[in-house]
């Protein structure tokens, strides 16, 4: 998986586009969260947000070059 991979997250149940690689959401960006996550790709979604996933969570539908 890389930076601008076609991905399918299982998790959420949406497809993404891979936009970063290991990103940190702060407890301020995610009000009831009491510490940072960290994750290993930030996806931008079909329904317009960034977020955080895990390759765990992800399969690749379609790769850039």
């Amino acid at each position: 998986m890389k930076i601008g991979d076609l991905v399918k997250d299982y998790a959420l149940g949406m497809n993404g586009l891979v936009v970063g690689g290991p990103w940190v959401e702060s407890k301020e960006q995610n009000p009831g969260a009491s510490t940072d996550h960290s994750w290993e790709w930030l996806v931008l979604y079909e329904d317009g947000d960034k977020i955080g996933a895990d390759t765990n969570d992800l399969k690749v539908i379609s790769e850039t070059r």
